[in-house]
């Protein structure tokens, strides 16, 4: 999802002059698409990797492993659900503007 939102963001800002309303990156796209995408798809591959490491929490001798995988797996939830929503809006956006 974090892919597609950096798809659906570069397709609207080269294509339709849209503006990415994230405050930390909505300099960054104005000055150099080359560097947001660079520091975007590296969150998304850190991100990724981090959710992959975490799969494995119930596997660690520390503390309540259950409560832990219970956690991570909310914060997955949470994730996939924000950047569904962010997708879907980037998409709608794009799709009225054309």
């Amino acid at each position: 999802m974090g892919s597609l939102d950096w798809l659906t963001t570069i397709i609207g800002i080269l294509s339709f002059g849209a503006v990415e309303v994230n405050p930390l990156f909505s300099g960054l796209t104005k000055t150099s698409l080359l560097a947001y995408s660079g520091i975007k798809l590296s969150m998304v591959v850190l991100t990724g990797f981090m959710f992959y490491k975490l799969g494995n929490f119930e596997k660690m001798p520390i503390g309540n492993s259950h409560f832990g995988k219970r956690f991570v797996d909310s914060g997955y939830s949470v994730a996939l659900m924000a950047l569904t929503a962010v997708v879907t809006n980037n998409i709608i956006t794009v799709v009225k503007v054309m």
